[in-house]
């Protein structure tokens, strides 16, 4: 593979750019190489924006290249402080992608290049003739001959082989007694393409880490984290992987970081799972993170949300009553997607907790199951929503292993308030999951 091919696959893989990855690679050469001065005036840019040691550390034959990442070595105020955002700008219009999104992505690619340019420690006048050779090649027009002639030499040989398979019998079976066993084949290990994202918080310096599908992902993140807690107060790295699959809840956790300030709190995402760590805040702050994380990630399967009524219901001792159960299941929370009665992923430990409560009840224990809305929409639908939520409830409570006569559905509409259905606050805690004996 020439060194032009491998320095493309490398930073289509760190930079998720995947095909693009080879037009980039060309408008940034050509930007370095092209101006006035060339790579020396390139590499005096950052020199003069106090940049020189980091540039330096990508030489060939430096040890200690450092980690380009947007939090450490080079984010988007300093490439833009060492190239101009003109030249930013320019890069972008060649390239074809998004301004705010080049600074990012040249902070991963620029190492990679300078390195890949400075091969045996000499500071190029010009585009090093490998690289040039392999763009040429890379643009040179398509040749089917070229394709045809391997894939016509494997197809003999695969006809050759059925044709040796059809002549030769089959040997014959052998007897378990003199059969040598086969050696078993080793299992290849299967790359995650889970996306992958943590966070603490210690005294509010932010530490995180994780994997993201693109450097666009990547980049936002970044900068939500940043326009959070700070540029000073962050540390970690986050890796690109163009395998990874995107993160379906990034958007949400944007939204999310204003109110996740907390000292102490932890959590971490893996694909579509997150474990939740609020074991060092107090009990009014574990309640408003782990709500938090319920309403807004509601296809997100949470471990380890701190609800009132988890709490009460690992509490319960040995002969708990009927009463002392129905007043722990009131204290929990489930929630449900927007305008359904299906239940958010979030609520799964929850049910799970319930259930075993429920099974764990005196012999005999009817449990009622009540679903209840606020006043918006009109009586009849709320009525009919109530109810599809009830069974939604008892659904999954027979799933977790409740028998089905121990549970009764019943819906309420509006007719139940708590609260104030003129105000927000009011109408979450009227929409709700109650629980009765029977």
């Amino acid at each position: 593979m020439s060194s032009f091919q491998t320095l493309v696959d490398e930073i289509a893989r760190a930079t998720g750019l995947g095909q693009n990855a080879r037009t980039f690679i060309g408008v940034v050469a050509d930007y370095i190489f092209k101006q006035p001065g060339g790579f020396a005036a390139f590499r005096n840019k950052f020199e003069n924006a106090g940049l020189g040691k980091i540039f330096t550390s990508w030489l060939s034959g430096k040890p200690d290249m450092h980690p380009v990442d947007a939090s450490q070595i080079l984010d988007a105020s300093q490439i833009r402080s060492a190239l101009g955002n003109e030249d930013v700008q320019y890069i972008a219009e060649k390239s074809g992608i998004a301004s705010g999104l080049v600074p990012s992505l040249l902070a991963t690619t620029l190492p990679m290049l300078v390195r890949a340019v400075t091969a045996g420690g000499v500071m190029p006048t010009s585009l090093p003739a490998g690289l040039i050779e392999g763009r040429r090649k890379a643009t040179q027009p398509f040749r089917l001959w070229r394709w045809l002639l391997p894939i016509l030499a494997l197809l003999a040989l695969a006809y050759c082989g059925w044709n040796m398979r059809n002549k030769t019998p089959a040997p014959p079976r052998t007897t378990a007694s003199t059969s040598t066993p086969a050696t078993p084949a080793t299992a290849t290990p299967v790359a995650s393409t889970e996306p992958r994202f943590s966070f603490s918080n210690n005294g509010g310096k932010i530490s995180v880490a994780g994997t993201l599908a693109s450097a666009a992902e990547k980049f936002q993140l970044w900068e939500a984290l940043t326009a959070t807690f700070g540029r000073s107060n962050l540390s970690g790295h986050l890796d690109v992987d163009a395998s990874v699959r995107p993160a379906g809840w990034l958007d949400r956790l944007k939204t999310m970081l204003p109110d996740l300030k907390a000292d102490g709190l932890k959590f971490a995402f893996t694909g579509d799972k997150a474990k939740l760590d609020t074991s060092a805040l107090p009990a009014a702050g574990r309640a408003a993170v782990s709500t938090l994380f319920q309403q807004r990630l509601g296809n997100v399967e949470v471990e380890g949300m701190f609800d009132r009524g988890v709490e009460a219901i690992n509490k319960l001792e040995g002969g708990y009553t009927a009463t002392d159960l129905t007043a722990a299941l009131n204290l929990t929370t489930v929630t449900f997607e927007t305008g359904s009665a299906r239940l958010t992923r979030s609520s799964h430990d929850i049910i799970v907790k319930a259930a075993d409560a429920i099974e764990g009840a005196p012999a005999g224990t009817k449990v009622e199951v009540g679903g209840h809305t606020d006043r918006q929409g009109d009586a009849r639908g709320n009525q009919a929503l109530s109810e599809q939520r009830a069974n939604a409830v008892v659904d999954a409570l027979v799933t977790q292993g409740v028998p089905a006569d121990r549970l009764v559905a019943r819906g309420f509409g509006s007719n139940q308030p708590l609260a104030d259905n003129n105000t927000d606050a009011g109408r979450a805690k009227n929409r709700r999951i109650s629980y009765t004996v029977r």
